[in-house]
């Protein structure tokens, strides 16, 4: 029997083309709004016996779509599927893994519990921001690897004379990843945090000099820390051929307006619906998502498109 897949309402067109890369169609359900806001949510075929596919990811309003991730789930359940798999290709809480003060809540493992109380049997994920947070969840968690697909599509533009660069000191695993299979020099930026949204470059680990940055990194969120790492790239010489490549591209609180300026061009991915910009490119993930999804109902190892922890 064939996977159901369910597409939440964060990001239909991603699951529309899982279930194209799988010959299948999305499952007819509704998603509408009581008069007072809640959602109420019904699937409209029956799953019963069936494995089920449920593609959100938590992007913004993360609440919303963790909340409406969940329902789905719980729908399932209730509706007698055999199995429920959540398939959460940005999860919006990852960065949230520990409290910074007293009175914060630790808000990834109560995001995590949510899943986990609507009855996920697994759940598939891309790059997480903090893999230990994989932790947090009741259910076995697999953790994709975008790599290659990110590469595939940054190789065509990528400059001549370029240097990878992570944007502060967490990411130099993934930049020194990307420079082995680039053949590229690979540099650091150590950054201090001043605010949410405002970050300090400090110093430049690696030379810069003459080459084309290409700063790489989970998210681009705000745009703050790859704000201040272009601007002390350019301070030590780097070109202004800038090029971010990212994962997952939020774009929150006007980022590409702030970061236009000072970059050539965006590689993302499609895990969160990305900006309509002829600057962005999007390498599209429905053929992973797929072929996870194809491993799993068909019991198959994952071997090779999981991240390395």
């Amino acid at each position: 029997m064939n996977p159901a897949i369910v597409c939440g309402s964060a990001h239909p067109a991603l699951g529309e083309r899982i279930a194209g890369a799988l010959g299948v169609s999305p499952c007819d359900r509704s998603i509408e709004r009581f008069p007072d806001g809640e959602m109420r949510i019904v699937l409209r075929e029956p799953v019963r016996g069936r494995d089920v596919y449920v593609v959100q990811p938590t992007s913004a309003p993360v609440g919303e779509h963790l909340l409406e991730l969940a329902m789905l789930g719980d729908a399932a359940v209730r509706a007698g599927a055999s199995r429920v798999i959540a398939v959460v290709p940005y999860f919006g809480y990852a960065r949230a893994d520990r409290r910074q003060s007293e009175g914060e809540p630790l808000a990834g493992r109560l995001a995590a519990d949510l899943i986990g109380a609507a009855g996920f049997a697994r759940m598939v994920v891309v790059d997480l921001h903090a893999p230990a947070i994989e932790g947090f969840f009741r259910m076995p968690v697999e953790h994709l690897e975008p790599q290659p697909a990110v590469i595939a599509a940054l190789r065509p533009v990528l400059p001549e004379r370029a240097v990878v660069v992570s944007p502060d000191l967490g990411g130099a695993k993934r930049a020194d990843a990307f420079g082995r299979k680039l053949g590229l020099p690979v540099a650091i930026v150590h950054k201090q945090r001043t605010s949410g949204s405002d970050v300090a470059a400090v110093r430049i680990t690696g030379d810069v000099e003459g080459l084309a940055p290409v700063i790489v990194d989970d998210m681009i969120s705000t745009g703050g820390t790859i704000a201040a790492a272009i601007g002390a790239l350019k301070k030590h010489g780097a070109r202004d051929d800038v090029t971010v490549v990212a994962t997952h591209g939020l774009f929150a609180a006007a980022a590409l307006d702030r970061l236009g300026p000072l970059v050539t061009r965006f590689v993302v991915t499609d895990t969160v619906p990305p900006p309509a910009s002829e600057r962005v490119i999007v390498a599209g993930l429905a053929p992973l998502l797929a072929d996870a999804i194809r491993r799993l109902h068909e019991g198959q190892s994952l071997n090779g498109l999981l991240r390395e922890s």
